[in-house]
């Protein structure tokens, strides 16, 4: 039995800037974080006396015998590219909801090809599991989602990406101070809307005439570049939420499907209740809000805007793990 650890992930900057069809001719690069919030994958190769070949448990239960049953898009495809000739059985529990913009389907596809290469007896690395995910994701699947998450959820820790070229990206892993990491800890106020989207879907429109977003999606770059700076030097971090609103604008401009009306709503209660920075996470469109307030401002914060789940978090250095085996 495996039982694997995958933290989600809050994009900061950049977002966008790491799918294929920008950053193979213009470059990207993203600044993110992984979260001390996670998925869990429990794997077992089943014994010989079940009618069932293959178990899926998540949301729903399935048991077929044949892979081509399996009605998971990435089980049943890392299971053919990793496993094919394995009985097996996989049950998924995560900490935060899927589709909500924390990176959760990339924490996933991460999670399960580390699990399934180690039934294997094989040791991935985590730029190889990064690698895998998004070959699974992008060209198994064929769902519109960019590369960043694969990577952050694969890594852990504070990041800073850049993408294109030979290499396709390089990850520097911020070394933070422990007054800095804190402070940022403090700072943010990870708050679920309850609203649902699919990301692949709304993201499919940020890729609508890419050519002449260059300016938004080149301003969006220099963001990461600037935050990037700011967080190795620790200097008021109180910047960063002036950043923070600026990307909303941006956000909008990229994607009309990001930012809702509802969204929009939210981002003027939030400024009320005190917040000096916020962004809608992943493709945008629902899920996860992330607010950047003053320090020692959260917990006033949370109680005048009142609204939604809050979920306190923290910093996860630790990128994807075995558990047990």
């Amino acid at each position: 039995m495996i039982i694997t650890k995958t933290p989600y992930r809050i994009s900061l900057f950049g977002g966008g800037t790491d799918h294929p069809a920008w950053y193979k001719d213009n470059g990207g690069e993203v600044i993110s974080l992984a979260i001390d919030k996670y998925c869990y994958l429990t794997t077992r190769v089943l014994p010989p006396f079940f009618d069932h070949k293959y178990r899926i448990a998540y949301s729903k239960v399935e048991m077929t015998k044949n892979i081509d049953e399996i009605q998971h898009p990435a089980v049943r495809e890392g299971i053919r590219k990793f496993c094919p000739d394995l009985a097996l059985e996989i049950h998924h529990d995560g900490d935060l909801p899927a589709r909500s913009g924390v990176g959760s389907s990339s924490a996933f596809a991460v999670g399960l090809i580390n699990s399934l290469s180690l039934l294997k007896k094989l040791e991935l690395s985590q730029k190889d599991l990064a690698n895998q995910a998004i070959i699974l994701e992008q060209e198994i699947l064929k769902e519109n989602v960019g590369s960043q998450d694969q990577i952050a959820c694969s890594l852990g820790g504070v990041n800073y990406i850049k993408f294109g070229g030979e290499q396709e990206w390089i990850s520097e892993k911020l070394t933070l101070t422990t007054l800095t990491k804190n402070e940022i800890e403090r700072r943010m106020v990870l708050v679920y809307s309850g609203i649902n989207r699919s990301s692949s879907d709304i993201q499919a429109n940020l890729l609508v005439d890419l050519k002449n977003k260059s300016k938004v999606m080149n301003r969006t770059i220099e963001l990461a570049r600037e935050c990037n700076k700011l967080l190795q030097t620790g200097k008021d971090l109180d910047v960063i939420g002036d950043m923070l609103n600026e990307s909303w604008i941006l956000k909008k401009a990229m994607n009309s499907n990001a930012i809702t009306p509802e969204l929009d709503f939210l981002w003027q209660k939030s400024k009320s209740a005190g917040a000096i920075g916020g962004k809608v996470l992943g493709a945008g469109g629902g899920g996860f809000l992330m607010f950047w307030v003053k320090d020692g401002d959260q917990e006033k914060f949370v109680k005048e805007f009142d609204f939604g789940t809050h979920v306190p978090i923290k910093i996860s250095e630790e990128g994807s793990t075995c558990v047990l085996r």
